[in-house]
């Protein structure tokens, strides 16, 4: 009679059900390199009524989990508890020493624990989790329902006086087994985020900027390849770190993105049919009164008209405001929205900043032309990445994406492919601002942005920092640099900003670097071949032919005639078979930059190994070694320069040594 009733009660009395962190799925970057997995580890837990001296067990158990012996104590004297946390996941070291002690009413459990691989890379997007697995940042914590999984449940049994007397998995049939989450694999290439954060860090030290970000994508597809920012922090170890080390900037931080900006400006006005690519623009000699204030260009440039090729290759800020002045409020807002300015991206990601975009009723009469020149709107580096995407691809805005698949234990991995977004303008714009944005690479202010071997398109900029209720600062900056390669074909965008540079603060001396740096590894990882370098032209050298009685040019010299300056470095004829077979000779390094020798050796075929900081030293192998493409070269860095002969030649001629 009433067994259902008395079971229940039974149970109430006899168990006790503890919950486990369950088992999360791995995250994995495009090639299956894991950068967030799940290892099994030990926790320690006590069962106070079975411990009948609780001081005692606190005393020798503090020094092993590294608490306050008076707090162990108060926990293990407290007899209406069944079951007490001491420390949880705790090392190998620990948990079998603990072991070995076996301490009364001190036990381990095994758990699952969250371990990042690489450390802190992509951390800001990747994110972490909490002590009970709850995903708190970054895709741990947008996709933590498909990734968590069920958590397994243990069941402390119970005598009649009360007392835990053994610890049992499961129970009575109940679904207490652990279920795995899903896994994701990400569009991110591992590789790619290392290079990206790598010059993200190396250009922040230099210039001893606040923080850098950088972002690189698919211009069709949406793919997100590389989303790095630096300051940024160890996810194994995320508590040691400030809010703002964990930031994913690219999508957190809102800026005004200065010239970048005129893009979106010029290719609206194309557009709408108010400018043609070839017309001339009003750059008023250098200055646009509007009311009581004056707009300047940078630099105390003074332009009377210009191209508009020209306008974007040397950033007129002045011949913007007229392009915007001449699209009106109406059109020129439509078009800045149709770019995906004024909203999130859609990235599967929280914590998107959507940026500032204000209705046209809210604007002064100064709004118009700011805005045309990127100031007076906030944006974030994905919003504009994706609108330098619209250009590329030919005009569709994609939809930025991070996931690729997601995996459920036991089944088929199912892909997640991102719908393109609406046109931004049409084919004949899109092609048009490529080519004009060509010109700012190669004739412009992003000269230094430009790739061996390829064709880039982009746009520098170089945004004063607003200071809320003061105007703008006139020290601090945004500098930037967006675009993609190769202009004729684009592969990949590639967004590079730095945050408050001191000393140098233009977008093309601080940012382009760093988006030549990036983009050159983008290509290589693309398999995107680029053009050969030019021919080298073999010098010819006047010498006299005794026989006919005049001198005669000769084109073919004999490679003791040639002047080791100008001597080419082709290889001994025993080496060509091997060339041809796919190897590569490596290069002289020595006295380069870092960024320069990883750029050389990554035009080469060659992956690179850098230990220290500064210029090259040394290197090996040796310059002229032939080595298969994909090889690796190690390279020693020092600030110190290598002493070389002409350094001690200098050095006693200072001296008084030589003549």
């Amino acid at each position: 009679m009433r067994h259902d009733e008395f079971v229940r009660r039974a149970r109430k009395q006899q168990e006790r059900t503890v919950e486990l962190a369950p088992r999360r799925g791995a995250i994995v970057d495009r090639d299956g390199r894991p950068l967030a997995v799940t290892t099994t580890v030990e926790s320690v837990f006590a069962i106070p009524s079975d411990i009948d001296e609780p001081g005692k067990v606190a005393r020798a158990l503090a020094p092993l989990v590294r608490q306050s012996a008076a707090e162990l104590r108060r926990k293990l004297a407290d007899r209406e508890r069944d079951f007490v946390w001491v420390a949880r996941r705790v090392s190998a070291e620990t948990a079998a020493e603990v072991r070995r002690r076996a301490l009364p009413g001190v036990r381990l459990l095994k758990e699952s624990a969250r371990r990042y691989p690489e450390g802190s890379l992509a951390a800001s997007v990747v994110g972490y989790v909490g002590t009970d697995s709850q995903g708190l940042g970054g895709l741990e914590h947008s996709w933590d329902d498909e990734v968590r999984g069920r958590p397994a449940r243990v069941t402390v049994l119970r005598d009649a006086a009360q007392r835990s007397y053994a610890i049992q998995p499961g129970g009575a049939g109940r679904a207490t087994d652990e279920v795995e989450g899903a896994s994701l694999r990400l569009t991110l290439h591992a590789g790619l985020q290392h290079v990206a954060e790598r010059e993200l860090a190396a250009v922040r030290a230099e210039t001893g900027a606040r923080a850098a970000s950088a972002v690189v994508l698919d211009p069709v597809s949406g793919e997100v390849l590389a989303m790095a920012s630096v300051p940024s922090f160890d996810p194994n170890r995320w508590n040691e770190s400030d809010a703002q080390e964990r930031r994913c900037r690219p999508i957190a931080d809102a800026y005004e993105p200065g010239s970048t900006f005129k893009v979106v400006t010029a290719a609206a006005a194309i557009e709408a049919g108010t400018l043609r690519p070839d017309d001339v623009v009003d750059c008023g000699g250098g200055s646009l009164t509007i009311g009581r204030t004056t707009i300047r260009e940078h630099g105390r440039a003074a332009w009377a008209a210009l191209p508009l090729v020209d306008v974007l290759a040397h950033s007129s800020n002045v011949g913007a405001a007229h392009i915007g002045l001449g699209l009106g409020k109406a059109e020129f807002h439509r078009a800045v929205r149709a770019f995906g300015f004024g909203r999130k991206t859609g990235i599967d990601l929280e914590g998107e900043n959507g940026g500032l975009l204000r209705e046209p009723s809210a604007w002064s009469a100064l709004s118009l032309p700011t805005i045309s020149f990127g100031q007076e709107i906030g944006v974030n580096a994905l919003q504009l990445a994706r609108a330098f995407a619209a250009i590329a691809n030919g005009g569709v805005l994609p939809t930025p994406h991070l996931v690729a698949e997601v995996a459920k234990p036991g089944e088929a991995p199912e892909r997640r492919a991102a719908a393109p977004g609406p046109r931004a303008v049409s084919e004949r714009t899109a092609a048009t601002m490529r080519r004009l944005l060509v010109k700012v690479v190669e004739e412009g202010t992003g000269r230094k942005a430009a790739v061996p071997g390829f064709t880039v398109a982009g746009k520098t900029g170089t945004a004063q920092k607003a200071v809320p209720g003061a105007g703008y600062s006139a020290d601090k900056y945004v500098a930037s640099f967006f675009g993609f390669l190769p202009a004729e074909r684009p592969r990949a965008v590639v967004g590079v900003l730095v945050d408050e540079p001191r000393g140098r603060t233009y977008g093309g001396d601080v940012a382009a670097p760093v988006f030549a740096a990036i983009a050159s590894e983008v290509m290589r990882v693309l398999g995107e071949p680029g053009r050969p370098a030019p021919e080298r032209v073999t010098p010819s050298l006047l010498t006299a032919d005794l026989s006919r009685g005049a001198a005669r040019a000769t084109g073919e010299l004999p490679r003791s005639l040639v002047p080791a300056s100008i001597r080419s470095a082709a290889p001994p004829v025993e080496d060509l078979d091997r060339l041809a077979a796919g190897e590569r000779l490596v290069p002289d390094l020595a006295g380069r930059a870092a960024r320069d020798a990883v750029q050389e050796l990554a035009q080469r075929g060659f992956a690179v190994r850098l230990e220290g900081h500064g210029f090259v030293v040394a290197q090996d192998p040796a310059p002229g070694a032939s080595l298969p493409r994909g090889s690796a070269v190690r390279v020693t860095l020092s600030f110190a320069p290598p002493v070389t002969d002409a350094a001690l030649g200098t050095a006693f001629e200072a001296e008084g040594v030589l003549p």
